[in-house]
């Protein structure tokens, strides 16, 4: 019998530095960063369209979406969108982008083919964290300004909720699993559970010092929240939304995603410029990446 090698399939994640004025590429299997290059000025929010081999950029400070060549990092094009862009979401089905706009207290609708800005929804004030429900067509949008979540037709301008959330809600996850939605209330100290269908809030769960990034599981059974306050990632169980589990992170963690076999979790720390790599088995951090200055978001891109 004839032992094939193992085959190892790794999975780069691309981090914004709003202050480097560059993304760097990290490596999931050799747990390095492998690459970096420049980009317009202040990247902060990322989202890969892989049908198109595209990536798009938000710059809330210049007012633009930039969007570049996943292969080659060569950029493509700027979408002058004006206002402060800053979270993105895309809807692979119906090939739009959403973006939502912290000064114009706005959600920006951009066309992925055409690549044009074609409406502007009203949404609460300082909108900041998007999600999508690609399946029950909805858009979910934390406005931080107005202590609440909007919820929007993803094929209609109609509004179909808004949700009071705890104080200054920031970033938001959904569980399709689950059909909830987590909100991290950065000043309310606590995660806002709110049901996709009912739009109720289902439970106020903490405390948490200063819920700044959401990330759920792919099976849905756990969630993640990482507390700026605390240095620490801490763990849900989303069947009960309770707290199992608080692992340390470098200094002021802002963003997390996970591996895509829920083993590892990857929090970018602000103050830290640093990449903690958590092993959720073992429930600790394995490894420190160095991060360029005013490292802000992680994003899986493949």
């Amino acid at each position: 019998m004839i032992l094939l090698p193992k085959l190892v399939i790794s999975a780069d994640f691309y981090i914004s530095s709003q202050t480097s004025n560059e993304i760097s590429r990290f490596n999931s299997d050799t747990l390095q960063v492998e690459q970096s290059f420049d980009v317009p000025q202040g990247p902060v929010h990322l989202v890969f369209d892989h049908g198109s081999q595209i990536f798009y950029i938000s710059h809330p400070d210049k007012g633009l979406v930039s969007v570049f060549d996943t292969k080659t990092h060569e950029l493509l094009k700027v979408i002058e969108t004006g206002g402060q862009p800053f979270g993105m979401v895309l809807d692979t089905e119906k090939e739009k982008l959403f973006i939502t706009d912290w000064s114009r207290d706005a959600v920006l609708v951009i066309n992925t083919i055409s690549q044009q800005m074609v409406d502007i929804l009203a949404v609460g004030k300082s909108p900041a964290g998007i999600a999508i429900d690609t399946i029950g067509r909805k858009i979910f949008v934390a406005n931080r300004g107005s202590d609440s979540v909007t919820v929007l037709d993803a094929d209609t301008p109609k509004l179909l909720a808004t949700i009071k959330t705890g104080e200054s809600p920031y970033a938001l996850a959904f569980n399709q699993q689950k059909n909830q939605i987590y909100v991290g209330c950065v000043k309310s100290n606590l995660v806002t559970v709110i049901d996709a269908n009912s739009y109720q809030v289902i439970a106020k769960v903490g405390s948490i010092k200063t819920p700044y990034g959401v990330a759920v599981a792919t099976d849905g059974e756990s969630f993640y929240v990482t507390s700026q306050a605390e240095n620490k990632l801490v763990v849900f169980d989303a069947n009960t939304l309770r707290v199992t589990n608080r692992i340390s992170s470098g200094k002021m963690p802002e963003s997390v995603s996970l591996s895509q076999n829920n083993q590892h979790a990857f929090v970018v720390n602000w103050f830290s410029n640093s990449l903690s790599v958590i092993d959720l088995i073992a429930d600790k951090q394995i490894r420190s990446v160095p991060l360029r200055s005013g490292s802000r978001i992680i994003t899986l891109a493949n």
